[in-house]
């Protein structure tokens, strides 16, 4: 049987690359993302009110699609009512020091949340694996639950520790384009491709499928964040042009290294498979 990520009542024949947009983790996430990102573009209360909004939205679409709401999607919506209150209520040296620590909070609150499920033993990704991968088996579902929520964890540790280092040993958080944006994203866009990644393969792997996407996929997708990384360095002049222009440079080689080397690979497959 070939197991594909869709619901039950999907297209048959819908890739397993395809995922639905409210099936994947990443999206019970954006809430917290957004808490963490907006505030400096924003007031922390308007930012807490969109993290709010995305909230309801992600609960409402749940029950839209006659679903329950998960268990990430309640934890987003009761965080937010309580952070949304305070920021309306709380007094000036609060919120000023929510607005200068707000993405601290939420990359140590998430944290939290993930090690908090893995340690009760109820990763907080199962319910969006069931929804994705309705055909899969248990023991495959438990196993992609478990090392993706460590490696969420992991991601959101490192955004975490590189958000302390500039907001608690560098003079200024909100001047440093390093510490406060490209290395507290860079850890989530490695999560986010691995687990695809690794979710792919397992898939493939139990349907008796080559073990497609190979590891050139993946350090492909990965090398391609490389390049606006060197954009900002430029815009924002965080950095001496050199390496601004390094970067980028060195993004495009390494993604068009792997995507050749991904290339090779799938024509390697394609001839043990003809024969």
């Amino acid at each position: 049987m070939r197991l594909t990520a869709r619901r039950h009542d999907a297209d048959p024949d819908r890739p397993d690359g395809l995922l639905l947009l409210l099936d994947d983790p990443v999206t019970g996430l954006l809430p917290w993302f957004s808490i963490a990102f907006l505030v400096g573009p924003l007031t922390f209360f308007w930012a807490s009110v969109v993290s709010l909004l995305l909230s309801i939205g992600l609960v409402t679409a749940s029950k839209l699609r006659g679903e329950e709401a998960k268990i990430l999607e309640l934890s987003d919506l009761g965080f937010f009512i309580v952070l949304t209150i305070v920021a309306a209520f709380a007094g000036p040296s609060v919120i000023s020091w929510l607005n200068d620590h707000a993405d601290e909070v939420a990359n140590v609150s998430v944290a939290l949340l993930a090690y908090g499920s893995l340690v009760i033993g109820r990763p907080f990704t199962s319910q969006y694996t069931i929804s994705r991968f309705p055909n899969a088996s248990e023991q495959l579902r438990a196993h992609l639950d478990l090392v993706g929520t460590w490696i969420w964890a992991v991601a959101l540790t490192f955004a975490a520790a590189a958000g302390f280092y500039g907001e608690f040993v560098l003079p200024d958080l909100a001047t440093n384009l390093w510490t406060g944006w490209v290395l507290q994203t860079a850890p989530l866009i490695v999560a986010f491709n691995t687990t695809i990644w690794i979710d792919r393969r397992a898939l493939a792997r139990q349907a008796g499928e080559p073990p497609f996407p190979h590891i050139w996929a993946l350090l492909r997708d990965i090398s391609f964040w490389i390049i606006p990384s060197g954009c900002l360095s430029l815009i924002f002049e965080s950095a001496p042009v050199w390496f601004g222009w390094a970067l980028i440079a060195l993004g495009l080689a390494l993604t068009l290294l792997f995507w050749a080397l991904q290339i090779r690979e799938d024509g390697r497959l394609r001839i043990l498979a003809s024969h």
